[in-house]
């Protein structure tokens, strides 16, 4: 008779926190919150020796969920979908029409985010399956959001803020979605295997200031060790970034980094990274002049990489430096911007040398605009007119890319809920 009690009373139980558990799990999705975003884009290219101009209207559109937190435990999935809306006027890096510019939107639909965290442990969040990781300012690593389908990674993540003004993160990622790392194409629709780590550390030292170390270790699965398109590297470096003043603030950035061959990557990686800046902001007017210098090593045969950065936003927007030439690159630009109403206006001038000799690659102007109609609806407007100096029409060393005359057009709307 007591077996029976004791059997009945552990059912009870068992029955209770199946139920509890089924409870938690209904309230997880019921109080979740849903993200979506509508962007349709219009994209022209024309470049100098190709008889063809792209023309490219394209759509993306991301769906996700995220559970609501209960007892430490979250997550979220999160679906993309890139489609072309009119005529196949360009090279997606996919769709075989290798007669016009690239554009480098192929149409897909993919799980972009897909993940389980954690944030029971105190100051600490840990987050494993597929995850966006953007640091300092997507330089060396960040999310391509530019492009429409963006880049998010496989893996496990730890992010720690115990320690009062300091933020450490540390992260192994076994696959990028989206990688065009080294030209792989299509572009945004690889699934690369990579074994990478990324180590950062953070710290505010005082008020406007940040400095930050990094430690990033990148191993391109997808190549032979030591084949000429393996750039797997190690880059050390530190960042510090800030401003400083009253009405009228002053800007600074400064930052340096080692980069090497690391797990089969070819031979001669070995350069170094520069960036020195400064500017003044006053009210919503900013200007400012940068250098950066991502350095050649001592034979001219190989330029600093940046394989999962958000290229994008540096270099350029006409995005001639996907890839850094064998000689290096040096990037001396100018920043104006500022607001006029709900306007948001910017002008970048650029002008490129090799950091190995003084080739002049050329120099580029980049206008855009931007109006926030709602708080949901964006538009904005962007032209770069990239033009080629010495060595017109030839490739860069140890890339594809022809240095030709190049100017590119995007009309963007962008709807978010």
């Amino acid at each position: 008779m007591e077996i029976k009690k004791t059997t009945l009373t552990l059912a009870l139980i068992a029955g209770g926190a199946s139920q509890a558990h089924a409870d938690t799990l209904s309230d997880m999705l019921s109080q979740g919150k849903m993200d979506f975003q509508l962007r349709p884009r219009y994209e022209s290219v024309q470049q100098n020796g190709n008889p063809n101009d792209a023309s490219a209207f394209t759509m993306r559109t991301m769906l996700g969920y995220s559970l609501a937190p209960k007892s430490g435990i979250g997550g979220m999935v999160q679906f993309i979908n890139v489609s072309n809306l009119g005529s196949n006027h360009f090279n997606s890096t996919k769709n075989g029409m290798a007669a016009y510019p690239v554009v480098a939107d192929p149409s897909a639909t993919e799980v972009n985010q897909a993940y389980l965290d954690y944030s029971g442990l105190s100051a600490t969040l840990l987050k494993f399956g597929r995850q966006v990781i953007i640091l300092d300012n997507a330089r060396f690593v960040g999310n391509v959001d530019f492009r429409q389908n963006m880049q998010t990674f496989d893996g496990f993540s730890v992010e720690n803020k115990s320690i009062p003004k300091t933020e450490l993160f540390a992260a192994h990622i076994s696959h990028t979605k989206g990688s065009y790392a080294n030209g792989q194409v299509p572009a945004g629709y690889n699934l690369q295997s990579v074994g990478i780590d990324l180590l950062h550390a953070s710290f505010v030292p005082m008020k406007g200031m940040h400095l930050s170390a990094y430690d990033y270790f990148y191993k391109d699965r997808s190549q032979l060790d030591l084949a000429a398109g393996n750039i797997s590297d190690a880059t050390t470096g530190i960042r510090l970034n800030g401003s400083a003043g009253g009405k009228i603030r002053v800007l600074y950035t400064a930052e340096y980094a080692k980069q090497r061959g690391y797990a089969g990557g070819k031979t001669g990686i070995d350069a170094k990274y520069r960036l020195i800046g400064g500017g003044i902001k006053i009210g919503s007017l900013l200007a400012r002049l940068d250098y950066e210098d991502l350095g050649a090593n001592s034979t001219g045969t190989y330029g600093l990489q940046t394989p999962l950065a958000t290229k994008h936003a540096f270099n350029g927007w006409a995005d001639m430096f996907l890839v850094t030439p064998g000689k290096g690159l040096k990037d001396m630009y100018a920043t104006l911007s500022g607001k006029t109403g709900k306007f948001k206006l910017a002008a970048i001038y650029h002008d490129y040398k090799a950091d190995y000799d003084s080739t002049h690659y050329g120099s580029e102007g980049d206008l855009t605009a931007s109006y926030p109609v709602d708080k949901h609806l964006g538009v904005s407007l962007i032209y770069a007119d990239y033009r080629a100096k010495d060595g017109a029409g030839a490739n860069y060393s140890g890339t594809t890319a022809p240095n030709v005359n190049t100017r590119k057009t995007w009309l963007t709307l962008n709807y978010l809920y």
